[in-house]
Parts: structure tokens; C-alpha cells; sequence
């Protein structure tokens, strides 16, 4: 029996161990080109996770310094952190699914300002994510492959979620609103 016990207990640790989530750790970001860098910097509250969260956006000088541009808290303590092109920084969800559906996209500016902070229904209105309930609850991370454009504009860059099937969110990075067509209907 004792044998038994052992065996069924050592079968269901991976299962146990697949919807935990580890304890975040200090993580470094840089834009695909190299001229911004982000530190993400979790702070532990008590218990294994972190409640708070700092960040600070940097920029690679000419001589190669590093300029800081901002450095505060953050609104949540993200599961993923992206940089975009301008130095707009994006974090996605929450840690462990903390705070549930709350600050699922949020955008700060280069100057450290939030742009946006977007629950998981602004997110996903309009766009069916059955794998984003998963894990711990609603994530985008867990059905959304984050990519960058500008639609032939450089001045103005949008954040795509897509899905498998290349569907998914548009959002502005200057206004965190949905892009959206000529009729106002939300674009994929």
C-alpha cells in the first residue's frame, strides 16, 4: 500500500508542479536594435511571490553610457515585459495570475508614464481566446505572440497580439486604444 502511495504521489508532482509558478526574479529587456534597455525588478512582500514590482528604461548613449529615462514602480508585476522600437515599455499580466484580470496590458511612455492599463476584457474584446484560461485564470500571454508595426508610419507604433491562426488585438502604443478601420470596427 505504502508502495502504491509513493508511486501515485511521485505521478501527479509534475502536474502540481506545471500550474505553479516560481518566484519572479530580476529580468533584462532590450528593443530588438539595442538602443533601449529595461530592468524589471520584483520585490518581495512576504510569502515566495512579489506584491511589488519597479522598473527603470535606460538608452545606450553614442559613447556608450547608459542614460536612465525613468525608474518607479510598477502597476503590476508582470509575467512578460516588451520594449517597443520607441522605448515604450509593455508588461503583460500579472505574476501567478495576482490580481486576476486586472492590468493584463499595461503601456508606459518613455518618459514613465502610463499610457494605458488595460483590464483582460479590454484586451480581448471582440477576439475569442480560449486558450487565455489557463494557469491561474485569464492570461494573454498563454494565446498571444506579441509583434510590433508602425503600418508604414514610423511616428506611430502599434503592440499586435496574435494567435495561431495570426488573429488577435491591435493596440497603440500612443494611446493604448484598439486600432481600428474606417467604419470604427476593431482591427486584427
Amino acid at each position: 500500500m505504502r508502495r502504491f502511495a509513493l508511486t501515485l504521489l511521485a505521478a501527479l508532482s509534475p502536474v502540481a508542479a506545471a500550474t505553479s509558478w516560481v518566484k519572479p526574479t530580476p529580468t533584462l529587456v532590450a528593443t530588438d536594435y539595442g538602443s533601449y534597455g529595461f530592468k524589471f525588478l520584483p520585490k518581495a512582500v512576504g510569502g515566495s511571490s512579489a506584491k511589488e514590482s519597479w522598473g527603470e528604461l535606460f538608452q545606450l548613449q553614442a559613447d556608450g553610457t547608459l542614460k536612465t529615462l525613468w525608474k518607479h514602480p510598477l502597476v503590476n508585476t508582470p509575467a512578460r515585459v516588451l520594449i517597443g522600437p520607441r522605448g515604450h515599455v509593455v508588461t503583460l499580466d500579472n505574476w501567478g495570475g495576482e490580481n486576476g484580470t486586472m492590468h493584463a496590458v499595461v503601456i508606459y511612455d518613455p518618459t514613465g508614464k502610463v499610457v494605458a492599463d488595460l483590464n483582460y476584457s479590454q484586451v480581448t474584446s471582440g477576439f475569442a481566446c480560449a486558450r487565455c484560461n489557463a494557469a491561474g485564470g485569464p492570461l494573454v500571454t498563454l494565446a498571444y505572440t506579441p509583434k510590433y508595426t508602425s503600418y508604414g508610419n514610423a511616428d506611430e507604433w502599434f503592440l499586435l497580439l496574435r494567435d495561431d491562426k495570426g488573429r488577435g488585438p491591435t493596440i497603440s502604443l500612443r494611446t493604448g486604444k484598439h486600432k481600428t478601420d474606417w467604419n470604427g470596427k476593431k482591427t486584427n
